[in-house]
């Protein structure tokens, strides 16, 4: 997955997670947030997330690192129940972290497809903002307005180096206002095309 926060990503990565178990593939997420939350615990303030912010972006990396070690894991086990398609949520969002885990994922010997969710309707994107205070751990007994703030200065610290998915070798499919438009760019093979598939459905 590749978005800022607050623009669907994990949403579209659960209507994938559905799609493709109910074709019959053993698929699994592995959230970024979900594992920095597990290993470091709740309740890291925006500036953990700042692009400067030399000991957040070490920790931030090392999650990174251990999602891949558990996807590596996973698609290791015995034959019958090694898995078959990872969905990998986080933000992704520069060209050096994708071209980082291009290359982690053809060590493996897997495919790509690189999963853009872009929300510029504003109506759309307040909408996501207030289901994440409500719903976040990251934000478990704040009041909601301080939920609030932490969560645009973390939002405002992803933005300021975000770069969408254009780099034409990768394959990739930017899914555009939950759905309005779907652009997909060098999508190839069967379980790519029919991923691509429901995300324009």
């Amino acid at each position: 997955m590749v978005g800022l926060p607050a623009r669907g990503k994990s949403s579209v990565a659960r209507r994938l997670h559905r799609y493709l178990s109910w074709l019959g593939y053993r698929t699994r997420i592995f959230n970024l947030g979900d594992y920095r939350r597990r290993v470091l615990g709740g309740g890291q303030g925006p500036d953990f997330f700042a692009p400067g912010n030399a000991a957040g972006v070490l920790q931030r990396n090392r999650m990174a690192e251990l999602a891949l070690d558990d996807v590596r894991e996973w698609f290791d086990l015995p034959a019958g129940q090694e898995g078959h398609v990872a969905i990998y949520d986080a933000t992704n969002s520069t060209r050096e972290r994708r071209a980082w885990l291009m290359g982690e994922v053809r060590r493996m010997g897997a495919t790509a497809l690189f999963v853009e969710s872009i929300t510029d309707d504003p109506e759309l994107i307040e909408g996501s903002i207030r289901e994440k205070q409500l719903h976040s751990p990251d934000f478990a007994g704040l009041p909601s307005d301080a939920a609030e703030a932490d969560f645009r200065e973390r939002l405002a610290h992803y933005s300021s180096v975000y770069e969408p998915v254009d780099e034409d070798p990768l394959p990739y499919a930017k899914v555009i206002d939950a759905g309005r438009q779907v652009i997909a760019n060098r999508v190839e093979g069967y379980l790519p095309t029919r991923a691509a598939t429901i995300l324009m459905n």
